[in-house]
Parts: structure tokens; C-alpha cells; sequence
């Protein structure tokens, strides 16, 4: 499945995109904002990321690749999706030649469309670094509601940050959001 975006596309994740996300993953400038890992990666760790993900059945994840180029910069995605209750994880990755360009603002909606329309899902969340500003502002934007805050809940650059934990109902969706 791909869906055209402005000058870029979201598809299915492929092994082909293992030397971009290795550059994104790696770059300081991307992980200092990203909750879970601050290490980096090895290429035979993403290798073994990217095929685990691509068979996985509660997620679905797109690589975000420029439309000329097929190039990938970032992946975007709902994980952890349990039809049961009807819930799923939200997660977003982009390089930083993209950032500010309002392609993480697109990616970000049209997953939360495909969560709730496509999904059913009534309740997408999300934790995020609150030091990360930008992100948090791009969530608010589309209506992600603060929920709580895990204190000192990661460790980056030799101190403790804490982790915003956000929600998005379906209910809320959409009354001031284009769906």
C-alpha cells in the first residue's frame, strides 16, 4: 500500500531503506529527541529491526520516501494496535533535512486518519520527551491531549527527562481537525 503526500509517499518498509534509517537513527541530532534508545544503532540491529517489524501483524509502519527519488527520510506508524479495546501507539520518525517543511504535520494526520477510519481504533497515545517542544506542539495541533507525565522516566546527555504521555480520542478527533 503507498499513499502520495507533497513530494514525498508513504510505503511499505523495505530492506532497501536500511542505509537511510541507519543515517536518521544514528544522528545525534535526531536521537536526542527520541524516547527508548539513545545509543544508536548497529546495522546488523536494524537489519534485524526492520525485518521484525515488517511481519508484525499489530502495526502497521511506512517509510516516508521522497516522490522523485524514492529516498526513504523517516518512518511513521501505529504499533502495539490491540483490536480488542480498539487501541494503538503512535510513533514518527523523520530526518532533519525535512524538519519544518510540514511533512511530519501530514504523515502524523494521515496516520491518525488510517488509525480511526480504516483501524476502527478509538484511542491513539503516545509518549514524548518533553523537552521535545516541536513535537509536542505538532500533537496538541491535532488534538493529543496531555495525559500524564512519567517523572525522570529517561536518561539523555547524563540527566534525567521526563516523558509526556498523550491520547487522542476518537471522539475528539475531528471536532476541530479535518478528517
Amino acid at each position: 500500500m503507498s499513499h502520495l503526500l507533497s513530494n514525498h509517499r508513504l510505503r511499505p518498509l523495505e530492506p532497501r531503506d536500511l542505509d537511510s534509517l541507519y543515517r536518521i537513527k544514528n544522528d545525534p541530532e535526531v536521537t536526542k529527541w527520541l524516547g527508548g534508545f539513545s545509543t544508536g544503532y548497529a546495522m546488523a540491529d536494524l537489519a534485524e529491526w526492520l525485518e521484525s517489524h515488517r511481519g508484525r501483524r499489530d502495526e502497521v509502519l511506512w517509510a516516508i520516501a521522497q516522490t522523485d527519488s524514492d529516498v526513504c527520510v523517516g518512518h511513521v506508524g501505529l504499533y502495539s494496535i490491540d483490536q480488542r479495546v480498539r487501541v494503538a501507539d503512535f510513533g514518527i520518525l523523520l530526518s532533519p533535512t525535512v524538519w519544518g517543511k510540514g511533512l511530519g504535520t501530514e504523515c502524523s494526520r494521515f496516520a491518525v486518519e488510517y488509525g480511526f477510519d480504516a483501524l476502527n481504533l478509538n484511542r491513539i497515545q503516545l509518549r514524548v520527551l518533553t523537552t521535545n517542544q516541536r513535537a509536542i506542539r505538532l500533537y496538541h495541533s491535532l488534538g493529543f491531549r496531555d495525559e500524564g507525565c512519567l517523572r525522570e522516566a529517561q536518561f539523555r546527555s547524563g540527566q534525567y527527562l521526563d516523558v509526556l504521555l498523550m491520547g487522542l480520542l476518537r471522539s475528539e478527533y475531528g471536532v476541530d481537525h479535518a478528517v
